[in-house]
């Protein structure tokens, strides 16, 4: 049985790291968009950003969908996008609105266990590729 390596746990990785920037970046913010020097408003400024956002879900989720890899490497790309959008999310979402704050930090904690639980089944020795 011949065993190929996959490049598709690396590209998943890198858009879901592109999908996080662009949530992050000030170039995708409504102020840099819709500034002085733009020709966009407001609403043009949110379409171009949510926009961008929305294509490079759809891309990650053809990676996901459409490429042929062994189920493992499927399982890796999934897990290090999961761990990506994860930590972007602990670290960047203010958890001290009132509101939101709660529910969301209450749903990272169960989202934390679950990164635990994949990375443990990646790193345990019984595994074969």
């Amino acid at each position: 049985m011949k065993s190929a390596r996959s490049p598709k746990p690396l590209v998943s990785t890198l858009v879901a790291l592109l999908f996080v920037l662009a949530f992050v970046l000030p170039f995708f913010q409504y102020d840099y968009l819709a500034g002085p020097a733009t020709p966009f408003d407001q609403v043009q400024a949110g379409s171009i950003r949510y926009g961008v956002i929305l294509a490079l879900a759809l891309v990650w989720l053809g990676i996901q969908l459409f490429w042929k890899a062994p189920t493992e490497a499927t399982k890796l790309g999934l897990a290090a996008s999961a761990t990506i959008v994860w930590l972007a999310m602990t670290l960047f979402f203010n958890f001290h609105d009132p509101q939101y704050g709660g529910p969301v930090a209450f749903f990272a904690l169960m989202g934390g266990l679950g990164i635990v639980l994949l990375w443990t089944r990646f790193l345990a020795d019984d595994i074969s590729f």
